[in-house]
């Protein structure tokens, strides 16, 4: 072999081991520490512009009025930092079910009337105020980074509205307090079980779901699911024309 050749090929071959590793990602770090990805996507969730999400109850009621006859379903809807919100929620009374529309601007909230569908402002302190559940500071996120214990790194599933996108799926415990005071008392202060779904790659928290044990005298569990996506999207948020 030409002596030339034979030091170019040495050459090429320790270039190759030195680009190789960096080529596949092999020193990019996983991360596997639970209480680590909760912190990350803490992070993340305060670094986005909006995002849209759906918060589904199931199980026993949530009532959202204190005689306990109006119960929270669902809730969906677009957040757009720092403080504009909207959200189709649907509630259920002995008599009907019922959807209404809500736009949260600041400390000004609209609502659809339930029997007109006609807009109208609410003083906050009588509505459902969906940005404060969602304000990545002192919202659920919050509270979740604060308040977990006891967590545990299952390992990577796949929602089944994300085939073929794997997550870290992470179990753990929930200190009541704080969820009991940001729901105002439609979440018990107990000892909550809490499930979440992040993306290993990019931390978004796609899914968080919460179990607040059944009462005496309730036949189940009241379920708590939090879907969130299009994250860093942003839509215009205006107040309502009232009527």
């Amino acid at each position: 072999m030409n002596i030339k050749l034979g030091r170019f090929l040495r050459y090429l071959i320790v270039l190759v081991f030195l680009f190789l590793p960096s080529a596949c990602g092999g020193t990019e770090k996983e991360i596997t520490d639970p209480k680590e990805l909760v912190t990350l996507s803490s992070e993340r969730m305060r670094s986005l512009s909006g995002f849209q999400y759906k918060i589904d109850r199931t199980g026993e009621p949530a009532f959202i009025d204190d005689s306990g006859t109006i119960s929270f379903r669902t809730a969906e809807g677009h957040y757009v930092v720092p403080d504009r919100v909207t959200a189709k929620v649907k509630v259920v009374t002995p008599l009907i079910v019922a959807e209404v529309d809500i736009i949260s601007i600041g400390d000004q909230q609209w609502e659809t009337n339930v029997l007109t569908g006609l807009w109208q402002e609410v003083p906050v302190e009588y509505a459902f105020q969906p940005q404060e559940l969602l304000n990545p500071n002192t919202g659920l996120q919050a509270i979740l980074e604060e308040d977990l214990y006891d967590l545990a790194l299952v390992g990577l599933e796949e929602l089944e509205e994300m085939p073929g996108k794997s997550l870290q799926y992470i179990e753990g415990l929930l200190n009541g307090q704080g969820a009991y005071d940001l729901t105002y008392g439609m979440i018990d202060n107990e000892v909550l079980s809490v499930q979440l779904w992040i993306d290993p790659d990019t931390y978004d928290i796609h899914r968080v779901v919460v179990v607040d044990p059944m009462n005496e005298g309730d036949e189940e569990d009241t379920v708590w699911q939090i879907d969130f996506w299009d994250f860093d999207t942003v839509i215009e948020i205006n107040p309502p024309i009232e009527e």
